[in-house]
């Protein structure tokens, strides 16, 4: 399409999309880069780096501000209708998701901080399990990332069906914590906050795969919010329906 509305053409409103995109994934960037630097700070006791993601956090809240901004002015100015309005849907729910994703890791580097000071931390109870968490959730925050930048229908499925791995490392910590509180109940006051920090970290995993479905929307135009994750595929007949 080639005519021009409003005095703007297509391809001036495919330059505006594109320069909101950027800014998101520069978003997405920092967002997994805040959550890796947070989790490092807890396990290497790094008290320096955790005062560095608390300090950041404002960076995440501007680009949300902007994005948000940025966003609103494009649907006041273009009136887009079909895929350009779901595309502008989805980026403003994804600012959303990451600077969640924002406060998840700022929470982490808080108590990261607290335990540093209390030489009784259960960490290397649940270190093994808690690494994977976290390698897995940012792989996850990268994977949706990428599918929303390529438009990818398939990896963004495969990152929202993902989630039940993270969730499964989140009960091996859980549990490796549990172990470690019944072995030596003196630690039952600081275990209380490594749960709090297990469940920000399968929280970010949670935003990621909620990007993952806004992404499927973007494609397919179909709200698949609700539907369970391991069902998605399905649901999109992309497989055959399971018993």
């Amino acid at each position: 399409m080639t005519e021009i509305k409003g005095g703007h053409t297509v391809q001036s409103f495919d330059q505006d999309l594109k320069r909101l995109t950027a800014v998101l994934l520069e978003m997405g960037e920092l967002a997994v880069r805040q959550l890796r630097d947070a989790t490092r700070a807890l396990l290497e006791r790094d008290d320096e780096l955790a005062r560095e993601v608390i300090a950041r956090e404002k960076d995440l809240n501007e680009f949300d501000t902007r994005g948000e901004e940025e966003a609103i002015y494009l649907l006041a100015k273009r009136q887009p209708m079909g895929v350009d309005l779901r595309t502008i849907v989805v980026i403003l729910k994804s600012f959303t998701e990451l600077e969640r994703v924002g406060d998840e890791s700022k929470k982490v580097a808080k108590i990261a901080r607290r335990m540093i000071l209390d030489e009784a931390d259960p960490v290397e109870a649940y270190r093994n399990s808690f690494t994977r968490m976290v390698q897995a959730a940012g792989n996850s925050l990268e994977g949706a990332l990428k599918a929303l930048r390529e438009r990818d229908e398939n990896l963004a499925i495969e990152v929202a069906e993902g989630d039940k791995l993270l969730d499964l490392e989140y009960k091996d910590a859980l549990r490796a914590i549990h172990e470690a509180v019944t072995v030596r109940p003196a630690l039952l006051p600081v275990a209380a906050e490594a749960v709090l920090i297990i469940k920000a970290v399968e929280r970010v995993g949670d935003h990621a795969k909620n990007i993952a479905k806004h992404v499927v929307y973007l494609v397919e135009g179909k709200d698949v919010r609700h539907i369970k994750s391991k069902r998605l595929a399905e649901a999109l007949g992309k497989t055959e329906p399971q018993p």
